[in-house]
């Protein structure tokens, strides 16, 4: 049985406080139970139909609001139903789905639990059911990891009975660990740690207890730990491997506990704090930031933030304003350390975010029913969802940076500059070259190249496009903001006008700055940069800025420069073997006779002349036998990123 719910726009009523801070870009009548983002902010969202036979229902939009596809599983059966618990992405666009199959319809039992994979064009690729038929188990939350494998948090039998379990799956469905608390009771909430760890917490079926475990992604347990509490609890790891845990001390519930233990579960401290407090996070300083109800746990959504030592630094009682947000749903923090809440008000879905500094930011709320869940853009929009589906969009103070980058193609080390022969040739394209050679930007498309820019000649002529990416500070590997920019001949990068320094759409952090070329070893700094509105001078030309791993850059002298060879765009230089980097430019200049030589804007131009060579004075295959060592040419040399 299949039921597509069709989107119908709903008016964009809502109230809300400092209006210039938020804005409802879009809101659609389209229930949700969990949402995610991908790479594009594209948004997924799941539902079902709770009659006998309903399917679980998994929709994508763009960030605009406009309906890409909704897709369903026919699973068949008219006794059973599937039933939606959470959906995530991986970085190819996937979509995983996590559901408890239910069985009756008055009173359903649990029969089974599943998960699900569909591609980005919303084809399933697989689907796995599992756990004995009708031994009570059930999902309720499942993680991604960047390696595309899948952790799925629910109930299952182990050797104490009905427990929260943890299953993990590779990206090809294929079941890799089973784990099993202590015999705690129902799982609440599982999360990935800065240290590449698995927290989750759980609570007790009877009674007031709270469990928290710390597990390897390996499935090993790490430590276990309790406490009486009359709330749920939550709990949340810093960089340095330490977790905090909060619940509220018995036998009332005006004052919340923040507990913060050691890597391997040793308390170092605990203290008392005036809110009721259900969740937490970590911010970037390693410092917990708790969330919940003003102390006595009547409605509203207060905030508070200790440092690392447990020292109080604010605290928040009337985050939501006069909205008296009932049904908490998430938390979530910001890389710029504000901290959100998606709620309820009964009758609307309502979202508050407070400042870093413990200020409120703003609230809101969207005529459409309590929230389920909501997701953090790259451009820092919040998505929504719950009685329906709505972006809300906020002003993104944005960053400035000034890269320094040299290339080893073009660079010449008579005048210590490069040549900008495919600005002279007429060659250069106005546009970014780089979604052709199949990068996909993260944020907003790059602008063109403004008019007069090529005719500027001397040191701040045009080489060439070049790529930026800024990496979040505490995860190197995830790609908050790209854009391209253009390379001046003595290596500054500059924007679109061709003079300023470069604007990307991030909130003021520290981020690691990534810089890549076309036919060029991409490089990053070794440490976060701090980027905010005042332009930061990133140069990657002197010794003096460490960068990530081993010989990341070529040093000609005293100037340091990106690594040339790669015309596959692959981020390694190879002279032969699969996919090697010589045999294109051969190709390119027609295949049989290598004196040949081709005009044009191409890859294979390594040293950037506007001419693809391969025998010769000035040929371009020297310089991957160059970069690889000049000696044994199987050496193979790789980008230096994580």
């Amino acid at each position: 049985m299949k039921n597509i719910l069709l989107p119908i726009v709903l008016a964009q009523v809502l109230t809300f406080n400092l209006t210039a801070q938020v804005t409802v870009d879009w809101s659609e009548f389209e229930v949700g139970l969990s949402i995610a983002l991908d790479q594009q902010n594209n948004v997924f969202t799941v539902n079902n139909d709770g009659n006998l036979g309903g399917d679980i229902t998994l929709t994508k939009r763009s960030s605009a609001g406009a309906l890409l596809w909704a897709a369903a599983y026919d699973q068949t059966s008219t006794t059973r139903t599937d039933r939606a618990t959470w959906v995530a992405t991986d970085l190819q666009g996937n979509a995983i789905v996590t559901g408890t199959i239910t069985s009756g319809f008055s009173n359903p039992v649990n029969a089974n639990s599943l998960v699900e994979k569909f591609s980005p064009t919303g084809q399933l690729l697989w689907r796995v059911v599992y756990e004995s038929d009708f031994d009570g188990s059930s999902t309720r939350k499942c993680l991604v990891d960047r390696a595309g494998f899948i952790y799925v948090l629910g109930i299952g039998t182990g050797p104490n009975g009905q427990v929260t379990k943890v299953k993990k799956f590779s990206p090809t469905g294929v079941p890799v660990w089973d784990w099993f608390d202590v015999g705690i009771g129902a799982p609440i909430n599982i999360k990935f740690t800065p240290d590449s760890a698995l927290v989750i917490s759980h609570r007790g079926i009877t009674g007031s207890v709270n469990g928290y475990t710390k597990l390897t992604r390996n499935g090993t347990t790490i430590w276990n730990y309790t406490a009486n509490s009359i709330t749920v609890g939550d709990l949340a790891g810093d960089a340095l491997g330490n977790t905090y845990l909060v619940h509220t001390a018995p036998p009332g519930s005006t004052s919340s506990i923040i507990r913060k233990v050691s890597p391997t579960g040793a308390l170092i401290w605990q203290n008392s704090y005036p809110i009721t407090a259900y969740r937490v996070e970590v911010s970037t300083d390693n410092a917990p930031v708790i969330c919940g109800y003003p102390a006595g746990g009547s409605g509203g959504a207060a905030f508070l933030k200790a440092d690392a030592n447990g020292t109080q630094q604010w605290v928040n009682t009337n985050a939501d304003g006069p909205e008296n947000y009932l049904l908490h749903a998430q938390m979530m923090m910001d890389a710029s350390n504000n901290a959100y809440l998606c709620a309820g008000t009964l009758f609307a879905m309502g979202i508050c975010k407070v400042n870093s500094d413990g200020s409120t930011g703003w609230f809101v709320t969207t005529p459409s029913g309590y929230s389920n869940g909501f997701a953090l853009g790259s451009d820092l929009a919040v998505y929504v969802t719950g009685g329906g589906t709505a972006r809300l969009a906020q002003p993104v103070p944005g960053i400035v940076v000034a890269p320094r980058v040299l290339l080893e193609g073009p660079y010449s080390s008579g005048d210590g500059t490069m040549n900008d022969g495919l600005r002279t040739a007429g060659l250069l394209p106005l546009s970014d070259p780089y979604p052709a050679l199949g990068y996909v930007h993260i944020g907003a498309p790059s602008p063109a190249i403004m008019a007069g820019v090529l005719s500027t000649t001397g040191p701040n002529a045009i080489v060439d496009h070049i790529l930026i990416e800024l990496r979040d500070g505490s995860d190197n590997t995830l790609i908050v903001a790209s854009r391209t920019a253009l390379l001046q001949r003595d290596g500054d990068v500059v924007d679109m006008d061709g003079s300023s320094p470069v604007a990307m759409a991030a909130a003021p952090a520290s981020y690691f700055v990534v810089v890549s070329h076309r036919n060029h070893l991409s490089c990053m700094t070794a440490l976060p940069v701090p980027l905010n509105t005042i332009s930061t001078t990133v140069d990657f030309t002197t010794s003096t800025t460490a960068t990530y791993g081993t010989n990341a850059r070529k040093a000609i002298g005293a100037a340091h420069m990106l690594w040339s060879g790669d015309v596959t765009f692959n981020e390694q230089v190879k002279y032969t073997g699969s996919d090697n980097d010589r045999d294109p430019i051969l190709s390119r200049i027609g295949g049989v006779v290598p004196t040949n030589t081709v005009n044009g804007y191409f890859p294979e131009d390594l040293n950037m002349d506007g001419v693809v060579k391969y025998t010769g004075v000035d040929n371009d295959r020297d310089l991957i036998l160059l970069t690889i060592g000049g000696v044994i040419p199987t050496a193979v040399r790789t980008a230096q990123l994580p």
